[in-house]
């Protein structure tokens, strides 16, 4: 299996077309503070239109799911391994998380959600580049999609040749 290097998401072309993984939107979210400055302007590139951002669902409830889990571990002083528990016994806590930073973001100008119509490419990619499903899902919207680029800090995604990884 081919794996391809990863580039930096400061060295972009514009009029490039990226699939956006979770871990992206949370970093800004969070206001990471290494990734933060570089992810800021790749969004503010995608809101003048100099670029294109695509999104599945599985990105937006990857990111909603995250960001909540994050947000009511740290309110409840709670590791993420009680976060389910938690959760189960308190789900009124989800009530106390501002979710409109989310939502926000998702809403960009230039933000655009994809559907997958042949559910068989995320049993491939599971098999052909050793991905877990969420991940293979990814890989499934840039194979109907023809998107060849995607940002994102997870190193599985340099098992699949097509891609081309942009890292914050």
């Amino acid at each position: 299996m081919q794996t391809l290097t990863s580039f930096s998401l400061n060295d972009y072309p514009e009029d490039t077309n990226f699939f956006i993984d979770s871990n992206v939107f949370i970093y800004f979210l969070l206001k990471h503070k290494s990734y933060s400055p570089t992810i800021k302007s790749f969004f503010n590139d995608i809101e003048k239109g100099q670029i294109k951002g695509y999104v599945n669902h599985t990105v937006v409830s990857e990111s909603y799911f995250n960001y909540i889990r994050i947000r009511i571990c740290e309110r409840y002083t709670i590791t993420p391994k009680e976060f389910n528990i938690y959760m189960k016994t308190n789900p009124d806590a989800l009530r106390e998380i501002d979710l409109s930073v989310v939502e926000d973001i998702f809403s960009l100008p230039n933000l655009y959600f994809l559907n997958i119509e042949n559910i068989k490419n995320i049993g491939s990619a599971i098999y052909e580049y050793s991905l877990l499903p969420n991940d293979a899902t990814h890989v499934a919207s840039c194979i109907e999609h023809g998107l060849t680029n995607i940002v994102t800090n997870d190193k599985d995604f340099e098992r699949v040749n097509f891609l081309k990884v942009w890292k914050p």
